[in-house]
Protein backbone atom coordinates (compact mmCIF):
# COMPACT_ATOMS: atom_id res chain seq x y z
CA UNK A 1 0.00 0.00 0.00
CA UNK A 2 1.45 3.58 -0.89
CA UNK A 3 2.75 5.16 2.31
CA UNK A 4 1.78 8.90 3.05
CA UNK A 5 4.16 11.15 4.26
CA UNK A 6 3.46 13.00 7.43
CA UNK A 7 3.32 16.44 5.55
CA UNK A 8 0.69 15.19 3.09
CA UNK A 9 -2.67 16.89 4.05
CA UNK A 10 -4.72 13.93 4.65
CA UNK A 11 -7.89 16.26 3.95
CA UNK A 12 -6.92 15.63 0.25
CA UNK A 13 -5.46 12.69 0.18
CA UNK A 14 -6.30 9.95 -1.90
CA UNK A 15 -4.54 6.37 -3.33
CA UNK A 16 -5.55 4.93 -6.90
CA UNK A 17 -3.26 2.38 -6.97
CA UNK A 18 -3.19 0.50 -10.38
CA UNK A 19 -1.53 -3.05 -8.53
CA UNK A 20 -4.73 -5.76 -8.61
CA UNK A 21 -6.57 -6.27 -5.74
CA UNK A 22 -6.00 -10.17 -5.47
CA UNK A 23 -1.90 -9.20 -5.11
CA UNK A 24 -2.88 -7.40 -2.28
CA UNK A 25 -1.73 -9.14 1.04
CA UNK A 26 -2.86 -6.53 3.31
CA UNK A 27 -5.89 -4.98 1.70
CA UNK A 28 -8.16 -3.67 5.04
CA UNK A 29 -10.55 -5.77 6.48
CA UNK A 30 -11.21 -3.57 9.36
CA UNK A 31 -12.37 -0.06 9.40
CA UNK A 32 -9.65 0.35 12.09
CA UNK A 33 -6.88 -0.84 9.54
CA UNK A 34 -8.90 1.06 6.81
CA UNK A 35 -8.58 4.24 8.92
CA UNK A 36 -4.42 3.29 9.68
CA UNK A 37 -3.42 3.73 6.11
CA UNK A 38 -4.67 7.83 6.55
CA UNK A 39 -6.35 8.46 3.46
CA UNK A 40 -9.68 9.64 2.57
CA UNK A 41 -10.59 8.03 -1.02
CA UNK A 42 -9.03 4.32 -1.69
CA UNK A 43 -9.32 2.67 -5.10
CA UNK A 44 -7.96 -0.63 -6.26
CA UNK A 45 -8.36 -2.33 -9.46
CA UNK A 46 -10.38 -5.57 -8.53
CA UNK A 47 -12.76 -8.22 -9.92
CA UNK A 48 -16.27 -8.25 -9.51
CA UNK A 49 -16.06 -11.17 -7.54
CA UNK A 50 -13.37 -10.32 -5.25
CA UNK A 51 -15.22 -7.00 -4.83
CA UNK A 52 -18.35 -9.10 -3.32
CA UNK A 53 -15.93 -11.14 -1.68
CA UNK A 54 -14.69 -8.24 0.03
CA UNK A 55 -17.49 -6.87 0.85
CA UNK A 56 -18.40 -9.89 2.99
CA UNK A 57 -15.83 -9.99 4.69
CA UNK A 58 -14.53 -6.17 5.95
CA UNK A 59 -16.63 -4.20 8.68
CA UNK A 60 -16.27 -0.59 6.57
CA UNK A 61 -18.46 0.48 3.35
CA UNK A 62 -17.63 -0.46 0.09
CA UNK A 63 -18.44 0.37 -3.71
CA UNK A 64 -17.55 -1.09 -7.11
CA UNK A 65 -17.40 0.39 -10.50
CA UNK A 66 -15.97 0.43 -13.35
CA UNK A 67 -13.80 -2.51 -12.15
CA UNK A 68 -12.57 -0.89 -9.07
CA UNK A 69 -13.29 -1.24 -5.50
CA UNK A 70 -13.66 2.15 -3.64
CA UNK A 71 -14.18 3.40 -0.45
CA UNK A 72 -14.01 7.04 1.35
CA UNK A 73 -13.79 7.74 5.02
CA UNK A 74 -15.27 10.92 6.85
CA UNK A 75 -12.22 14.17 7.69
CA UNK A 76 -12.22 15.92 10.83
CA UNK A 77 -12.42 19.55 8.98
CA UNK A 78 -10.81 21.86 11.87
CA UNK A 79 -7.97 18.88 12.53
CA UNK A 80 -7.71 17.19 9.19
CA UNK A 81 -7.54 13.96 11.16
CA UNK A 82 -9.28 10.40 10.03
CA UNK A 83 -12.35 10.01 11.70
CA UNK A 84 -14.02 6.52 10.13
CA UNK A 85 -17.16 6.63 8.03
CA UNK A 86 -19.29 8.59 9.21
CA UNK A 87 -20.08 11.54 11.50
CA UNK A 88 -22.82 12.01 14.68
CA UNK A 89 -24.45 14.22 12.35
CA UNK A 90 -24.08 12.38 9.17
CA UNK A 91 -25.80 9.46 11.29
CA UNK A 92 -28.42 11.24 12.55
CA UNK A 93 -29.71 12.89 9.69
CA UNK A 94 -29.83 9.23 7.92
CA UNK A 95 -32.21 8.25 11.17
CA UNK A 96 -34.41 11.14 10.29
CA UNK A 97 -35.08 10.99 6.93
CA UNK A 98 -35.81 7.00 7.37
CA UNK A 99 -37.91 8.67 9.64
CA UNK A 100 -39.89 11.25 7.94
CA UNK A 101 -40.14 8.91 5.25
CA UNK A 102 -41.77 6.22 7.48
CA UNK A 103 -44.36 8.75 8.32
CA UNK A 104 -44.92 10.18 4.85
CA UNK A 105 -45.31 6.96 3.19
CA UNK A 106 -47.53 5.08 5.93
CA UNK A 107 -50.89 4.01 5.18
CA UNK A 108 -49.43 3.71 1.75
CA UNK A 109 -50.33 -0.29 1.79
CA UNK A 110 -50.93 -1.04 -1.88
CA UNK A 111 -48.56 -0.95 -2.85
CA UNK A 112 -46.30 -1.47 0.35
CA UNK A 113 -42.96 0.73 0.58
CA UNK A 114 -39.88 -0.60 2.29
CA UNK A 115 -37.57 1.81 4.07
CA UNK A 116 -34.14 0.24 4.18
CA UNK A 117 -30.52 1.81 5.71
CA UNK A 118 -27.18 1.64 4.61
CA UNK A 119 -26.40 -2.29 4.55
CA UNK A 120 -28.75 -2.59 1.78
CA UNK A 121 -27.05 -3.63 -0.93
CA UNK A 122 -27.56 -2.78 -3.95
CA UNK A 123 -26.47 -4.29 -7.53
CA UNK A 124 -26.87 -2.49 -11.16
CA UNK A 125 -26.77 -6.11 -12.29
CA UNK A 126 -26.29 -5.10 -16.15
CA UNK A 127 -23.15 -2.75 -15.23
CA UNK A 128 -21.96 -4.92 -12.07
CA UNK A 129 -21.59 -2.05 -10.24
CA UNK A 130 -22.24 -2.23 -6.47
CA UNK A 131 -23.04 0.67 -3.88
CA UNK A 132 -24.74 1.12 -0.32
CA UNK A 133 -26.94 3.81 -0.14
CA UNK A 134 -27.61 5.90 3.20
CA UNK A 135 -31.88 5.04 2.63
CA UNK A 136 -33.20 3.49 0.26
CA UNK A 137 -36.98 2.51 -0.48
CA UNK A 138 -38.51 -0.45 -2.58
CA UNK A 139 -42.16 0.12 -3.82
CA UNK A 140 -43.28 -3.38 -3.15
CA UNK A 141 -41.37 -6.25 -3.48
CA UNK A 142 -38.23 -6.36 -2.60
CA UNK A 143 -35.80 -8.22 -5.93
CA UNK A 144 -33.01 -9.28 -5.36
CA UNK A 145 -29.89 -10.55 -7.37
CA UNK A 146 -27.73 -13.19 -5.97
CA UNK A 147 -24.43 -14.10 -7.28
CA UNK A 148 -22.60 -17.37 -5.63
CA UNK A 149 -18.71 -18.23 -6.17
CA UNK A 150 -16.35 -20.00 -3.49
CA UNK A 151 -18.85 -21.61 -2.29
CA UNK A 152 -20.63 -18.60 -1.23
CA UNK A 153 -23.52 -16.35 -1.91
CA UNK A 154 -24.14 -12.54 -1.93
CA UNK A 155 -27.13 -11.11 -2.79
CA UNK A 156 -28.39 -7.14 -3.51
CA UNK A 157 -31.49 -5.49 -4.48
CA UNK A 158 -32.29 -4.30 -7.75
CA UNK A 159 -35.23 -2.66 -8.14
CA UNK A 160 -35.22 1.09 -5.64
CA UNK A 161 -37.98 3.39 -6.11
CA UNK A 162 -36.57 6.10 -4.46
CA UNK A 163 -32.86 6.94 -2.93
CA UNK A 164 -31.49 9.31 -0.41
CA UNK A 165 -27.83 10.09 -0.18
CA UNK A 166 -26.29 12.54 2.79
CA UNK A 167 -23.36 14.07 1.72
CA UNK A 168 -19.99 15.25 3.24
CA UNK A 169 -16.55 16.77 1.67
CA UNK A 170 -15.84 13.13 1.54
CA UNK A 171 -18.40 11.92 -0.34
CA UNK A 172 -19.75 14.55 -2.14
CA UNK A 173 -17.92 14.83 -5.49
CA UNK A 174 -18.73 10.63 -5.80
CA UNK A 175 -22.00 10.75 -4.43
CA UNK A 176 -23.07 13.59 -7.50
CA UNK A 177 -20.77 12.49 -10.31
CA UNK A 178 -20.23 8.39 -10.49
CA UNK A 179 -22.53 7.35 -8.25
CA UNK A 180 -25.95 9.84 -9.68
CA UNK A 181 -25.38 8.76 -13.38
CA UNK A 182 -25.09 5.23 -12.29
CA UNK A 183 -28.47 5.46 -10.38
CA UNK A 184 -30.29 7.22 -13.11
CA UNK A 185 -30.10 3.98 -15.39
CA UNK A 186 -32.07 1.99 -12.87
CA UNK A 187 -35.24 1.36 -14.70
CA UNK A 188 -37.36 1.23 -11.33
CA UNK A 189 -35.62 4.70 -9.56
CA UNK A 190 -38.40 7.62 -9.59
CA UNK A 191 -36.30 9.97 -7.38
CA UNK A 192 -32.79 10.59 -5.91
CA UNK A 193 -32.54 13.03 -2.77
CA UNK A 194 -29.01 14.47 -1.61
CA UNK A 195 -28.72 16.31 1.92
CA UNK A 196 -25.74 18.17 2.94
CA UNK A 197 -24.44 17.39 6.40
CA UNK A 198 -23.19 20.39 7.50
CA UNK A 199 -25.43 23.09 6.24
CA UNK A 200 -29.10 23.62 4.81
CA UNK A 201 -29.44 22.27 1.39
CA UNK A 202 -30.69 19.84 -0.40
CA UNK A 203 -31.57 18.73 -3.76
CA UNK A 204 -33.84 16.36 -5.24
CA UNK A 205 -33.75 14.53 -8.99
CA UNK A 206 -37.44 13.22 -10.06
CA UNK A 207 -37.91 10.93 -13.04
CA UNK A 208 -40.01 12.70 -15.84
CA UNK A 209 -39.15 10.42 -18.73
CA UNK A 210 -37.77 7.20 -19.78
CA UNK A 211 -33.88 9.21 -19.52
CA UNK A 212 -35.41 12.57 -18.29
CA UNK A 213 -34.68 14.11 -14.99
CA UNK A 214 -36.16 16.87 -13.55
CA UNK A 215 -33.83 18.79 -10.79
CA UNK A 216 -34.77 20.53 -7.70
CA UNK A 217 -32.73 22.52 -5.03
CA UNK A 218 -33.52 23.91 -1.82
CA UNK A 219 -31.67 25.66 0.77
CA UNK A 220 -33.63 26.94 3.29
CA UNK A 221 -35.69 25.53 6.17
CA UNK A 222 -38.94 26.60 5.30
CA UNK A 223 -38.47 24.66 1.87
CA UNK A 224 -40.18 21.36 1.08
CA UNK A 225 -39.01 18.40 -0.83
CA UNK A 226 -41.73 16.74 -2.99
CA UNK A 227 -42.29 12.99 -3.03
CA UNK A 228 -44.90 11.46 -4.31
CA UNK A 229 -47.85 14.15 -3.56
CA UNK A 230 -46.78 14.79 -0.36
CA UNK A 231 -43.81 16.65 0.76
CA UNK A 232 -40.61 16.43 3.37
CA UNK A 233 -40.02 19.72 5.25
CA UNK A 234 -35.99 20.50 5.50
CA UNK A 235 -37.10 22.34 8.83
CA UNK A 236 -38.27 18.49 10.17
CA UNK A 237 -34.71 16.89 8.29
CA UNK A 238 -32.62 19.53 10.53
CA UNK A 239 -34.55 20.48 13.51
CA UNK A 240 -32.14 20.02 16.65
CA UNK A 241 -29.36 18.52 14.46
CA UNK A 242 -27.48 21.79 12.93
Amino acid sequence: MPETSPQQSTKLAAVRTSEPFRKRRHWPKTLEARMDLGVRELRAPATFEEYLALSEDCNYRIHYRDGHIISFLEIDEPTNAIMGEASVVHEALVMRIGKLLAELLEGQSNPHFHILGSNARLFIAEDRKGYNADVTVVKGEIEQRTYKFNRRAVSGLTNPWLIVEVLSDSTRDFDLSEKLADYKQLPSLQQVIFIEQDYVSASTYIRTGAKEWRNLDFNALEDTIPVLDKAISLQRVYERIL
